[in-house]
């Protein structure tokens, strides 16, 4: 008898697609264009700062609203709503050049990236059971570094054929490309599968938490919540910062430290999925615990080895865990929780977000007080230790919350773990 594919699979790859157009262009293009839109706009870095500023405080800003309104009105509505804001965005990015408008479609640029990301990850949840669950989401957090690849292959042949005003080519064919996900999202996206069987398992009711023990090996809410928070601040260290230490304080050329990075670009590639069948197979805890340990190696690497061989080796291990992470963090949250999954998702997406906002500032406040990047990483370390030390504390083993309708969150049903 033939095996049909199962349908969960497809959710997976559109939603690898969304999360390449959400967050690899929606987030992360803004860098590469940084250049040629200050001095097409003739802007200030203050300018250009402020408009990073308003992707990130929109994205920080709709997590949580974007969970909720998953929540409220369904996940695969927010999908593709939250891609017609971002292609709307990146559209009049593409058209306008004064800055109050610009900030306003950055703005809404990081609230749709936002919006797509939660939903898009919480989605899949009521598709997969746990065992099959970090893998498929894994295989959808590569889709940002699917973007970032994209946008990395597409950008400079534009800007270089196209001159000045390059980067408005670049933003109208995200938008074009943005569009066109959000449509197969709203012919191919469903909310959940209209039986309530699994083709690795069985739950009790689609979409609910499986009455069996879980692998998230003693990883409650609230330590995911502060793990999470914590590795926020150390990760975005060391993406902000990591270049600028090689060229300034290591001395390495601009052209050599972006083909170093470069390879952190790549590894992210496979980061997710990896992650996420590894924490399918050895249980949440366990993943996270060995994810923690080789990027905090990355971090020390990077800090006391200098050589071009062993800074490779740092981009290396630390794209090979970064989306891991994010992978770990979204399976445990969805082992756990029920029909609330995508308001508790943004909830600890936004608290993450907030812990990158203070890793990038204190690391550039350590910077101008020391004039080197060396405690800027030596911060970003001790971030990554105290992840492995708290997930390594992290032992109870534990069932899933009983989640019926809103109990669990809003009466206190937390185990702390």
């Amino acid at each position: 008898m033939k095996r049909v594919l199962y349908y969960g699979w497809v959710l997976v790859g559109v939603g690898v697609l969304v999360k390449a157009t959400a967050l690899g262009f929606g987030r992360f293009a803004y860098s590469m264009l940084l250049p040629s839109m200050r001095e097409s706009l003739q802007f200030s870095y203050v300018h250009m700062g402020f408009l990073s500023g308003g992707i990130l405080l929109g994205y920080l800003l709709f997590s949580f609203v974007g969970g909720v309104l998953a929540t409220r009105f369904g996940p695969k509505r927010i999908v593709v709503g939250a891609l017609l804001c971002s292609s709307l965005s990146m559209f009049s990015i593409s058209r306008l050049s004064g800055f109050v408008p610009l900030f306003a479609f950055t703005f809404a640029m990081g609230a749709g990236a936002a919006g797509a990301h939660i939903a898009m990850t919480t989605l899949p949840m009521a598709w997969f059971e746990t065992r099959r669950l970090g893998t498929a989401l894994g295989i959808i957090t590569g889709g940002t570094g699917v973007g970032v690849i994209l946008t990395g292959l597409m950008v400079p042949p534009i800007l270089l054929s196209r001159g000045v005003d390059g980067w408005r080519v670049c933003w109208a064919i995200m938008a074009l490309i943005a569009l066109t996900v959000a449509v197969l999202g709203f012919i191919l996206l469903k909310e959940r599968p209209s039986h309530p069987s699994f083709p690795t398992g069985n739950h009790s009711e689609a979409g609910d938490p499986p009455s069996s023990p879980v692998k998230s090996g003693g990883l409650s809410l609230r330590s995911i919540v502060v793990i999470y928070f914590i590795f926020g601040f150390a990760y975005n260290i060391y993406a902000t910062y990591f270049v600028a230490y090689m060229v300034a304080d290591l001395s390495i050329p601009e052209k050599t430290a972006g083909g170093i990075w470069a390879v952190f670009g790549w590894m992210c590639m496979i980061s997710g999925v990896l992650w996420g069948f590894l924490s399918d197979r050895l249980g949440r805890r366990k993943a996270l615990l060995w994810n923690n340990s080789i990027i905090s190696l990355a971090v020390f690497l990077a800090l006391f080895f200098h050589r071009p061989l062993w800074l490779v080796l740092s981009a290396f291990c630390f794209g090979l865990t970064f989306l891991g992470t994010v992978a770990v963090i979204a399976a445990a949250t969805g082992d756990q929780v029920g029909e609330k999954r995508a308001s508790v998702y943004g909830l600890i997406t936004l608290i993450h977000g907030i812990g990158q906002f203070l890793g990038t500032t204190t690391g550039g406040l350590l910077k101008d007080l020391t004039g080197s990047f060396q405690l800027t990483l030596l911060s970003s370390l001790t971030g990554f230790l105290l992840c492995v030390v708290l997930t390594a504390l992290s032992r109870r083993d534990f069932r899933p919350l009983p989640f019926h309708g809103d109990a669990g969150i809003e009466h206190g049903t937390c185990d702390a773990g």
